[in-house]
């Protein structure tokens, strides 16, 4: 795969190229063979994180196009960890902003601006620890979304907003340029392993 050269102080960013990379990556993370055991692996190493951060405040993601999905997990960790308050994102398309809004899961949610699913309460929570979905990653945390720069915005301002970003293996970049606005991720997690800055800090059992 020919991906763009990893420069973090590349000053003009090739939208166009990133641009098909996204498109390449969605459609092989969708291409997955035996991704019921990749999630439940990613879903056994994300168990762990938690575990180890033990949030106050999470935020978390309605996946979309193969994501994984990391309700299911969460809502497994909140049971015996009922003292944590769960958010999930709502956008809105004029501001470009991104808000977490308090939600616990079964309550109702509805369809946002892009067709991903949103909290229907008003309770505007903000998260201490955040899980961010990734189109792709390199292994320094540095990740690449969708374009929309929400999280990047989001982020921004921030940094006592703990990050693990969620991806799957095959999405691991050798190299991508950094742009000025791009927010590293405290942790990136894949069914294979951690990546990211806080990287060897964290020790998992396998």
């Amino acid at each position: 795969m020919n991906t763009p050269l990893y420069d973090p102080l590349s000053p003009e960013p090739n939208q166009h190229l990133r641009a098909e990379l996204r498109r390449e990556l969605i459609a092989r993370r969708q291409a997955l063979p035996d991704l019921e055991r990749r999630h439940a692996e990613l879903a056994a190493r994300l168990l762990q994180v938690l575990d180890a951060l033990e949030p106050e405040t999470l935020g978390a993601y309605c996946a979309t196009r193969g994501e994984f999905d990391p309700l299911p997990t969460v809502t497994k960790w909140l049971a015996a960890h009922p003292e944590c308050t769960l958010a999930l994102p709502r956008v809105d398309e004029t501001t470009r902003q991104m808000a977490f809004i308090a939600w616990k899961p079964g309550e109702p949610r509805r369809p946002g601006p892009y067709g991903i699913d949103e909290p229907a309460g008003e309770t505007v929570i903000e998260p201490t620890t955040l899980l961010v979905p990734c189109v792709g990653f390199a292994d320094v945390g540095l990740r690449l979304g969708y374009g929309g720069g929400y999280y990047d915005r989001y982020l921004a301002g921030r940094e006592e907003v703990y990050t693990v970003g969620l991806s799957h293996a095959c999405c691991e970049l050798h190299q991508l340029d950094m742009q000025p606005h791009d927010q590293l991720m405290d942790l990136v997690l894949t069914e294979d392993g951690l990546y990211g800055l806080d990287a060897l800090s964290l020790t998992l059992i396998d």
